[in-house]
Order: structure tokens, then C-alpha cells, then sequence
């Protein structure tokens, strides 16, 4: 497995470019978020956004008065682009400290346990690990593996699948207790321990899932028999987006491969918006992303202060979605 980051943001894909190199350039990183230490950017409303109608500068900073111009600038700037993705779109995805968290493996399942606000949350998956001693790259599957096993097995690759209802249903709908509402936003597992969130998106909520299981995997340590520099993630359609998201929020994740993830993933919201009838911003699930990210939309996308990558991505195996 490459050790490649992937990111949403097209700047962020740029990161390794050969004009940035140095000496070491790390291909991943130890820790969820190293860009924490840094301020947010402004953050201007609709009404105070600037019209940009081709895609933002990447290696511009949000207040244009400074680029990006040696690698040691970018952690900065990449912490931008991650504050500006959650704010405008998914939601906050909150860090949580370690002694808030228990792991445990057994029967080659690993169980997390999370507490916070007196409630906790528990998610779990099983690793599927190829013959020999290890330690093992690892495949997380957003809510399921579409790639052939042959992929994996043949290279002793281990796999996992991370399993997103336990932390927020599909579209949001419904909600932990079975509720009648149709929109259940706020009634889910991960509200319990975020009830000030209540605004978020789905995809800020799986992605802090995903980087539980990974919190749990540092916790139980040489046990788990993965190499923690070689961790992937992959999916499929909404999964494909879940990945993508989960790959550019933590910086723990080495290669991401995402598959059809349409509006939300891949493309750009300025293309789409111009190519008819796509998944376009206004044109996807609402639940899944912050409900005002929605004023952004028609006219209004020009004045996003960031965007989405625009690339080709294969296509979904028959009969995944």
C-alpha cells in the first residue's frame, strides 16, 4: 500500500508536490489533526463572501495576504482549508482525549468505548487479518468493502469495516430511540455525546467514528497487528464521500480511495453547478451536510471560500450503489 494523503480539497492533493520538497516530507502523520494549534480564518457570510468563479487558490491563505510557499507552510494552511470545510459544510468534527476513550480487542474485534457528557457510545469491528505475524496494513471499509478481497489478500492487507449506524443513521432519519420524526437530526448516538452539535451533518459524525476506531487501535497497541503508518479507507457512492471526508479529517490515514462519491466528494460544486442535472450544492442530502450550507447554493456556490477537487474515480462494482 502507498502511503499517499488524500484529502477533499483540491489543495490538499497538492501537498507532496515537488515544488514544496525538502528533505523529509511525511507521507503520514501521528496525530488526528496537527493543524489544532492554529486559529480558525474568518469565516464570511454569504452577503460578505467574495464571487470567484473559477476554483479558490489553494496555496492562497483565506485573508490573500500571504501564499504558500515552502512546505513548512502548509500545515497552516491546510488547517484553513479543514476549519473552512467544517464550518461552511459538514459541521464540527470535536477532538476527544484519550483518557475519555477505552479499547479492547478480542476474537479479532476491536471494541471502543467513548464517554463524554455521561453518556457513552460503543462502536465495533472486526479486523480481518491475513495469514503471518504482522504487523499489517489496514483497509477500513466506509460502511462496507467494494473492492475485490483479492486485492488485499494477495498483498496481507488486513481489512475492517466501519459500521456508520452506530453512530448516526443513513440520512439521518429516524434516530436511536426509533423516533417517528422524519428528520431525527439530533437523535442520534453521537448526539448523546455531542448534544450541542445538533446542527451537524452526517459526514462530520462518521469521520469522528472512523477516528475512534483509530484512537482504539493506538490504545491497544502492538496487539492489533496493524502498521499504523499504512492505514487506508475506501467506499462506494455515499460511502465514497465518507471516506474521502474521514481521509481529509485525519491526517492518520495514509491512502483513500474513493469510488463514485459524487457531490459532496470528488467534484468540485462550481462544476457541478454548471453542468444540469448532477448532484449538485442544494442538489444532495440534506442531512448529511449542515442545513445552511444550502444558502450557498445556485448563484451563491461562486462565493464559497473553498471547493472540492474535480477528478475521474472509478466506478462502483454492479449491485453497490
Amino acid at each position: 500500500m502507498k502511503s499517499i494523503r488524500s484529502f477533499v480539497m483540491a489543495a490538499a492533493v497538492l501537498a507532496v508536490i515537488p515544488a514544496m520538497a525538502q528533505k523529509s516530507i511525511p507521507l503520514v502523520y501521528d496525530q488526528e489533526f496537527a493543524g489544532a494549534k492554529y486559529p480558525a480564518p474568518a469565516f464570511p457570510s454569504v452577503d460578505e463572501a467574495t464571487n470567484l468563479e473559477t476554483l479558490p487558490n489553494p496555496f492562497e491563505f483565506s485573508n490573500s495576504k500571504k501564499q504558500v510557499k515552502k512546505f513548512k507552510d502548509w500545515e497552516k494552511r491546510r488547517a484553513e482549508i479543514v476549519r473552512e470545510l467544517q464550518h461552511y459544510e459538514i459541521g464540527e468534527k470535536p477532538m476527544i482525549g484519550k483518557e475519555n476513550i477505552e479499547a479492547t480487542l478480542e476474537n479479532n474485534t476491536l471494541t471502543v468505548k467513548v464517554t463524554r457528557n455521561g453518556e457513552t457510545l460503543e462502536i465495533s469491528a472486526r479486523i480481518n487479518y491475513p495469514e503471518g505475524d504482522g504487523p499489517f496494513p489496514l483497509m477500513i471499509g466506509a460502511s462496507n468493502n467494494s473492492l475485490p478481497r483479492q486485492f488485499f489478500s494477495e498483498r496481507k492487507i488486513a481489512t475492517m469495516n466501519f459500521s456508520e449506524r452506530q453512530v448516526n443513521s443513513y440520512s439521518q432519519m429516524g434516530g436511536f430511540g426509533g423516533g417517528e420524526k422524519k428528520d431525527g437530526r439530533g437523535t442520534y448516538n453521537f448526539d448523546r455525546l455531542y448534544p450541542e452539535l445538533v446542527d451537524n451533518g452526517a459526514y462530520s459524525e462518521w469521520t469522528w467514528g472512523v477516528s475512534r476506531l483509530i484512537d482504539g487501535l493506538e490504545i491497544v497497541g502492538a496487539a492489533s497487528k496493524i502498521d499504523m503508518k499504512h492505514i487506508g479507507i475506501t467506499g462506494c457512492s455515499y460511502a465514497g464521500k465518507m471516506a474521502l471526508w474521514s481521509g481529509a479529517l485525519d491526517e492518520r490515514i495514509a491512502l483513500t480511495i474513493a469510488q463514485e462519491p459524487g457531490g459532496g466528494g470528488a467534484a468540485a460544486w462550481r462544476v457541478s453547478q454548471t453542468l444540469g442535472n448532477v448532484e449538485n450544492l442544494g442538489n444532495t442530502d440534506d442531512h448529511w451536510f449542515m442545513k445552511s450550507m444550502w444558502d450557498w447554493k445556485e448563484d451563491n456556490v461562486t462565493k464559497l471560500p473553498y471547493d472540492h477537487l474535480r477528478s475521474g474515480l472509478p466506478a462502483c462494482p454492479s449491485g453497490t450503489g
